[in-house]
């Protein structure tokens, strides 16, 4: 990784910007936003968002949640993930009830349509990861893990 100066217009030197090519995080957000792409693409006919689908993904095995463990398994700022809750809610795919345990937090649990969406995205998570797996050897996915779970320990 090299320190990059570029001339300006009026013959002067821009200052020094140090390069990224080669950083692993840098090489992550492409994959990541390759995947999300991916994901998208899979997804037109069900019309969810990437943070929509990953928030149905959570949901999918029918378990209510309460709105921080969503967020704990996200990793999104309160504010995001209530406008996505807000978004899912208004297409009808999750509904929000008071949490009986803590009638101070709400319970987030798949309407009907929801249960349906939450299984197409799924199939789709489970298609894009064998899609970037294809060529990928068990060793290799073991180092990725544990790259990413130093990322959100």
């Amino acid at each position: 990784m090299g320190i990059v100066t570029r001339a300006t217009a009026s013959g002067g030197v821009r200052p020094a910007v140090p390069r990224t090519d080669g950083l692993l995080i840098v090489e992550l957000q492409r994959a990541t936003h390759a995947a999300g792409v991916r994901l998208e693409e899979l997804l037109a006919d069900v019309g969810v968002s990437q943070g929509e689908a990953h928030v149905l993904a959570l949901l999918a095995d029918g378990s209510p949640q309460t709105v921080g463990e969503l967020q704990q398994g996200l990793g999104h700022r309160p504010s995001t993930l209530s406008g996505i809750l807000d978004r899912l809610e208004s297409k009808r795919l999750i509904r929000r009830s008071l949490n009986d345990a803590d009638r101070r937090s709400l319970l987030i649990t798949l309407t009907r349509t929801g249960r349906g969406a939450a299984e197409a995205v799924t199939v789709a998570l489970r298609s894009v990861e064998r899609e970037m797996l294809a060529s990928v050897t068990a060793r290799d996915r073991a180092g990725f893990r544990a790259v990413t779970r130093n990322l959100h320990a």
